[in-house]
C-alpha cells in the first residue's frame, strides 16, 4: 500500500510539473512580440484575475460561513434546552440555510463544468412560451413575500424550442429571483417574450437598484461580483449570472443588459429557434409541480430569511 502511494505521489508530482512548463511556454508564447507596454498591460489583467479569484472566495467562505453560523447557533440552543413550542420555526429556519448552502455549491459545481466543458446539454422539443409561465406561476409566491408582482407579456401564444428544460428553469429562475432580490418592496418584475425571425427573446426587467456602468462588462464575470454598496446589503455570491450566461452560451444564444443605477435593470436572453428529432412536442411541462418544490426552495432560499 505504501509503494502504491509513494507511486501515486510522483506520478501526480510530475503531472503538475508538466501542467506547469504549459503554462510557462503559453505566456512565452503570448508575450514574444509585445511590447513593454502590453506586458505590463498583460501582468496587470493577470494581477487583477488573481485578485478577483481571491476575493471570490472570500465571497465564498462569508456565503457558506453565514447559514453555517444560524444552523450551528440552532443546534446549540437545543443542546442547552429543547424548546417544543418554537421547534418547528427553528426546523424551517435549519431548513432554509441548508438550501442556501446546497443553491451555492450546486451553482458553483454547474458553473465549473460549464466552464469545463463537461456539463451535459440534453434537449427536447418543448413550448417554451408554456415553459415561461409554468415558472413564474410557481415563483409567484415568493415575489409576494416582498409585494412584488410578476408581470408577463407575450406577442408569441407558441414556440416551440429544443433546450435542456432543466436548464432552461434554472435560466429563468436565477434572473427572476435576481430581479427580485434587488428590487424595491411594491415594485413590478416584467418578463417579456418576443420572436424575431429565429430567435425567440425572453426579457426580465426590474425596478431595483440598478447596475453601475462600470461594472455592467464583468457582471458575468464569476470572480466579480459588484463593488457598490447597496449591492453588498443583498445575499448572494454572484455566481449566479455567471451560470445563466454560460446555461445560455450552451444553447447558442447569449444573454444581453441594460442597466440605469438607481431605475433598474433588464436582461434578455437571445435563444435561436431549433428542434432536435425524435424528441415528442410537449404542450405542457413534463414534470409535476410538487417533484420541483424543493427546487424552488433553494432557488429562492435567499429571499425568503
Amino acid at each position: 500500500m505504501g509503494k502504491k502511494l509513494k507511486k501515486r505521489g510522483v506520478i501526480m508530482e510530475l503531472v503538475k510539473q508538466n501542467q506547469q512548463e504549459n503554462i510557462k511556454r503559453k505566456l512565452k508564447t503570448e508575450l514574444e512580440g509585445l511590447s513593454k507596454e502590453e506586458v505590463i498591460e498583460k501582468y496587470m489583467d493577470l494581477y487583477e484575475n488573481k485578485i478577483a479569484q481571491e476575493d471570490f472566495i472570500l465571497n465564498i467562505s462569508h456565503d457558506l460561513r453565514s447559514p453555517l453560523s444560524v444552523i450551528l447557533g440552532i443546534l446549540q440552543c437545543y443542546k442547552n434546552e429543547y424548546d417544543e413550542l418554537k421547534a418547528e420555526e427553528h426546523m424551517n429556519i435549519v431548513k432554509r440555510n441548508c438550501y442556501k448552502i446546497l443553491k451555492l455549491i450546486n451553482n458553483i459545481i454547474d458553473s465549473t463544468k460549464l466552464q469545463q466543458r463537461h456539463f451535459k446539454i440534453n434537449r427536447q422539443n418543448i413550448d417554451i412560451i408554456n415553459l415561461i409561465e409554468w415558472n413564474i406561476s410557481s415563483i409567484d409566491k415568493y415575489a409576494k413575500i416582498k409585494n412584488i408582482s410578476l408581470v408577463f407579456d407575450t406577442n408569441v401564444e407558441e414556440c416551440i424550442v429544443a433546450v435542456d428544460i432543466s436548464s432552461f428553469d434554472r435560466i429563468i429562475m436565477n434572473l427572476i429571483s435576481n430581479a427580485i432580490k434587488f428590487s424595491k418592496e411594491n415594485s413590478c418584475v416584467f418578463i417579456n417574450t418576443w420572436k424575431e425571425e429565429k430567435y425567440i427573446t425572453i426579457s426580465v426587467k426590474d425596478e431595483g437598484i440598478g447596475i453601475p456602468q462600470n461594472e455592467q462588462k464583468t457582471i458575468f464575470n464569476r470572480f466579480i461580483q459588484s463593488t457598490k454598496n447597496n449591492r453588498n446589503e443583498y445575499s448572494g455570491s454572484g455566481i449566479g449570472l455567471d451560470l445563466v450566461f454560460n446555461l445560455v452560451k450552451a444553447h447558442g444564444g447569449v444573454v444581453e443588459l441594460t442597466s440605469t443605477e438607481g431605475l433598474g435593470s433588464e436582461f434578455r436572453i437571445k435563444m435561436p429557434i431549433v428542434k432536435v428529432e425524435d424528441s415528442m412536442k410537449k404542450d405542457k411541462h413534463s414534470m409535476d409541480l410538487s417533484s420541483k418544490v424543493d427546487i424552488f426552495e433553494v432557488e429562492f432560499s435567499d429571499i425568503y430569511v
